[in-house]
C-alpha cells in the first residue's frame, strides 16, 4: 500500500483498529525516523500561527491549511503536505477502511474501487469542479494556564469521509493529557447536536482513548456514530503539536433519522433560549 513512500515505513507500523461503534485506528511509528526528525526540526514556531488564532489564549487550537502555508514556510512543508493531497494517497488510505466503506457507503465504495473520483485540494480547487477535496493542516494547541478541555464530544462535518491526526509530541513534553477519545451513545439515547455539532457529555460514554504520543496517528471513518473529542490538558508551557489530513466530499455522506432530527431541533431551540438568558 505505502511501501514505496519516502515518508512512511509501513513495515515498522504498530497498527490497531476498532470497528465498533465506528471504525477507529491508531498507528504508531507512522513516519519513518528521518522524516519525523525533519518535521520536529522544521515545525513552525508559535508566532507562525498568530494570524489564524489567539496564540496568547489558554489551550486554543489553531490550524493552518496547506493552501495558506505552502508558499510561506520552508519548501519541505509544501513537498510533504502535497504527499497527502494526491489521489494515490487518497485511494491507498481508503484501503484501511475498505470493508467499513463498503458497509456504510456502498456507492462511494464502488467509485473508490474504480478510482472514479475527480480529486482536488481544499483552498485551491472547488467542489463545483471536483468530487473530493483533500486537505492537509499544521496544528497546535497553545500552552495551558488553566485546565480546560481541547474539545468535548462532537461530530465532524458529514461531508468528511476520514480524518487523521499525527501527533508530534516534543521529546521533553512530560504531560499525560490531551488524548483523542472515541465515544458512543449511551443505551436508549437519541443523538442530539448542539453548536458546532457538539454532543452532551452526559449522553455518551468512552469506548476508546488514544494517548497523545509522538509519531502516532489517530484516524477514524466518519459516520453519524463517529462521536469523538479530546481530553482535558494539564497546565503546561508546551504546545500540543500535530498535523492532520482529511477528505471532504461534495455531497453529504449520511443523513440523520427522523427521531434524531427532532432531537437535534429541540436541542437547538433549548440552547438558543438558554443563551438568550445569559
Amino acid at each position: 500500500m505505502f511501501e514505496k513512500s519516502k515518508y512512511l515505513n509501513s513495515k515498522s507500523w504498530n497498527f490497531n483498529k476498532n470497528s465498533y461503534p465506528y471504525p477507529l485506528i491508531f498507528i504508531d511509528n507512522f513516519l519513518n525516523t528521518e522524516t519525523y526528525k525533519k518535521i520536529t526540526e522544521k515545525f513552525p514556531d508559535l508566532n507562525t500561527f498568530k494570524n489564524n488564532g489567539d496564540i496568547n489564549g489558554n489551550n486554543i487550537q489553531i490550524r493552518i491549511s496547506f493552501s495558506d502555508f505552502s508558499q510561506k514556510l520552508d519548501p519541505f512543508w509544501k513537498e510533504f503536505g502535497s504527499y497527502f493531497l494526491n489521489e494515490d494517497f487518497f485511494y491507498n488510505f481508503c484501503e484501511f477502511y475498505e470493508d467499513d466503506i463498503k458497509h456504510l457507503y456502498p456507492k462511494i465504495y464502488h467509485k473508490i474501487k474504480m478510482k472514479n473520483f475527480k480529486i482536488g485540494t481544499q483552498g485551491v480547487d472547488s467542489l463545483d469542479d471536483c468530487d473530493v477535496l483533500l486537505d492537509f493542516q499544521l496544528g497546535i494547541n497553545t500552552p495551558v494556564k488553566k485546565i480546560v478541555s481541547v474539545r468535548g464530544p462532537h461530530l465532524d462535518n458529514n461531508k468528511s469521509l476520514y480524518t487523521a491526526l499525527c501527533y508530534l509530541k516534543d521529546s521533553d513534553d512530560t504531560t499525560n493529557s490531551g488524548h483523542f477519545t472515541g465515544y458512543q451513545l449511551k443505551p436508549f439515547t437519541f443523538l442530539s447536536l448542539g453548536n458546532s455539532r457538539s454532543v452532551d457529555l452526559s449522553d455518551v460514554k468512552i469506548y476508546k482513548e488514544i494517548k497523545y504520543k509522538s509519531n502516532r496517528v489517530a484516524t477514524f471513518l466518519n459516520s453519524k456514530k463517529s462521536i469523538h473529542g479530546v481530553t482535558e490538558r494539564e497546565v503546561t508551557d508546551k504546545l500540543r503539536k500535530f498535523f492532520s489530513f482529511n477528505a471532504i466530499f461534495k455531497k453529504d455522506l449520511y443523513k440523520f433519522s427522523i427521531p434524531n432530527r427532532i432531537a437535534i431541533r429541540i436541542k437547538k431551540i433549548f440552547d438558543k433560549k438558554k443563551n438568550s438568558k445569559i
